[in-house]
């Protein structure tokens, strides 16, 4: 353990420290801050709920007459303040710079995700409730043939007998409709019509929340390049303890009692790939997180002024919905003449980035089966499978094979750079791809397209997960190292680096807590549920306070004496809470203020 000392001034310490801004990081802070959180509840709990707590100890339950006195206890506020919050994010000093980067960049008019996946920690309807309470109707855009009344029989027939044919069971049963076999087949007809917002209503909704919580002015701009354990020590105060300590580009030192990594899609980047050795970026190529950050502008300058003449070219590599998104924006672009889109495989078509069932009436099947798998490694394949790499939504693909239908797209699936040449003096690509082709007799034959003069090359590759890629982590990797499994940090069941260091990460990094969607809206939600319930209920039984420090340090006792964990505290907080968690009536009571969450009915 580093037993160095750190002073922070005081205007630079805060209860809790979020790295990142984006959706991740507003749906972390609007849970911290919330005292009665609602959105991972069902519509007839939030009824119950509401039921019990209007009559409160008039109703006639089981044990009724020992709980009369229970039944009025005054709950002690366990929510934070704005001002116990502090966001860096190196993009902008508000929250959701780099998200509306991304959606300028790739010009998106509407979220791939359906209306119920947002950063609202009370409400899982709140998006819905809020375009109708502003008129904006005009702002969805219906998922069709998802669910619905439109889903008839025949369809899922028609789909069931497909999937039986991709997917055969060692068992010789049927597969059903799902990704997987073993899971119950599900009537989509009664469900609910799924909706997406426009990128305005969403962005506004987000605003309204931000405005809810007070969170406006809680978010500085700047770098963070460093997060290291350490014994902290106010700066004229008496007041010091064990914390995390955070620097940043700028050379300003934060300390804080917990941290909350939210930094998204973070990792290392895909770029360059094979056969590319220089990819001469930035002017002759760059990934989509240069076009994110704004290092490099889309269809900018690095084409458009160089010494060739005439009509431009460009290609773009990456099988996901950005690469579409891009290839749909160039195509429009009066200065382009021709579109390359490269997919290494096969087209996959899909309206979210992971199976439905993962995310709607029966999750909890699909989920348990995650949680329950006995190593880390198998929930990363799991991941994986669900995920199954990048894929387009149907209204993409419309898109894009109408694009091909005018002449001003290629789309070449199964398809690889083979062999590439930088021609220096008229700063264009000479290239060589090798195609897969499939003969009538189904039998396969490799052919090789020549490409000269290509003025630019997108790489929407992705990113591959890999924590160790995060460099302003490097002191707590050295200093409290954990496993690592393909990229992935092995957390605790609150998403803490360890028992002891008071750091938690959420996003896609979170995925082998999380599962498959957590990398999307509906996993920064369910990443800032486990962590601000878990901070909330230390905070309610007075346990977040500061790990003590040994007395070689600040000279008070032993170092034996005070090796105290907030998983420990935790526990000894459970312990003596029991007596109040006796009954049905009053867990319920519990659930229903924010006080109690499902994690620790669960543990019981």
């Amino acid at each position: 353990m580093n037993s160095e000392i750190i002073e922070i001034e005081e205007e630079n310490f805060r209860e809790i420290i979020i790295v990142g801004a984006g959706p991740c990081g507003l749906a972390a802070a609007t849970r911290l801050c919330e005292s009665c959180p609602g959105s991972i509840y069902t519509e007839d709990e939030h009824q119950r709920f509401h039921w019990l707590k209007q009559r409160g100890s008039r109703v006639n339950l089981i044990h009724h007459h020992s709980l009369q006195k229970k039944s009025k206890t005054n709950y002690k506020c366990n929510n934070f303040k704005a001002s116990d919050i502090l966001v860096l994010d190196g993009t902008r000093d508000s929250f959701m710079g780099q998200w509306d980067s991304q959606f300028s960049a790739c010009q998106i008019p509407y979220l791939r995700s359906p209306m119920f996946f947002h950063p609202d920690p009370v409400n899982i309807d709140g998006l819905v409730t809020f375009a109708h309470m502003y008129k904006r109707e005009k702002d969805l855009m219906e998922i069709s043939n998802v669910v619905g009344k439109e889903w008839s029989k025949h369809k899922q027939r028609k789909l069931q007998r497909k999937r039986e044919k991709k997917v055969p069971l060692p068992t010789g049963k049927t597969s059903g409709v799902h990704d997987k076999p073993g899971i119950i087949d599900i009537n989509m007809r009664d469900w609910k019509d799924y909706y997406r917002p426009s990128t305005p209503l969403f962005r506004d909704f987000c605003n309204d929340i931000i405005t809810r919580y007070n969170l406006e002015s809680v978010v500085k701009k700047d770098e963070v390049v460093s997060i290291a354990y350490r014994s902290i020590k106010l700066e004229n105060s008496d007041e010091s303890g064990r914390g995390m300590v955070v620097t940043t580009a700028s050379g300003k030192v934060f300390g804080c009692k917990s941290c909350i990594v939210t930094s998204g899609h973070r990792g290392q980047i895909n770029y360059p790939i094979a056969p590319f050795t220089d990819p001469y970026f930035p002017i002759g190529s760059c990934h989509t997180t240069h076009l994110f950050s704004k290092e490099v502008k889309f269809l900018g300058d690095e084409i458009f002024m160089k010494p060739k003449v005439g009509l431009r070219s460009i290609v773009i590599a990456g099988g996901g919905l950005t690469s579409a998104q891009l290839a749909h924006v160039a195509c429009q672009d009066p200065r382009i003449d021709k579109v390359y889109l490269l997919f290494r495989g096969q087209i996959k078509i899909k309206h979210f980035d992971f199976h439905l069932d993962w995310v709607t009436k029966y999750k909890n099947v699909k989920k348990s089966a995650f949680y329950i798998l006995d190593t880390d490694d198998e929930r990363a394949q799991m991941v994986n499978d669900a995920r199954e790499g990048g894929s387009i939504n149907p209204e993409y693909y419309k898109k894009l094979n109408q694009h091909v239908k005018s002449g001003n797209l290629d789309w070449l699936t199964h398809t690889t750079i083979r062999c590439q040449e930088w021609n220096g003096e008229l700063q264009c690509w000479n290239l060589i791809f090798e195609s897969k082709v499939q003969k009538k007799d189904k039998s396969v034959e490799m052919k090789e397209i020549s490409l000269e003069n290509v003025d630019y090359i997108y790489f929407a590759t992705g990113i591959t997960a890999d924590i160790n890629s995060l460099g302003f982590l490097g002191p707590v990797l050295k200093e409290n190292p954990i496993e690592v499994v393909r990229g992935f940090p092995c957390l605790t069941d609150d998403l803490q680096w360890n028992n002891e260091v008071p750091l938690f990460i959420s996003g896609k990094n979170a995925s082998l807590k999380m599962g498959p969607t957590s990398a999307n809206l509906d996993g920064a939600r369910l990443g800032a549920e486990r962590i601000g319930w878990y901070l909330q209920d230390l905070k309610s039984r007075g346990k977040l306070d500061w790990s003590p420090i040994s007395c070689t340090e600040l000279g008070c006792c032993s170092s034996s004496e005070n090796s105290t964990s907030l998983e420990f505290k935790l526990d000894q907080g459970d312990s003596e809470s029991e007596e109040e968690l006796e009954s049905s009536f009053e867990t319920r009571l519990k659930l229903s203020s924010g006080q109690m969450n499902w994690y620790t009915l669960l543990e019981q």
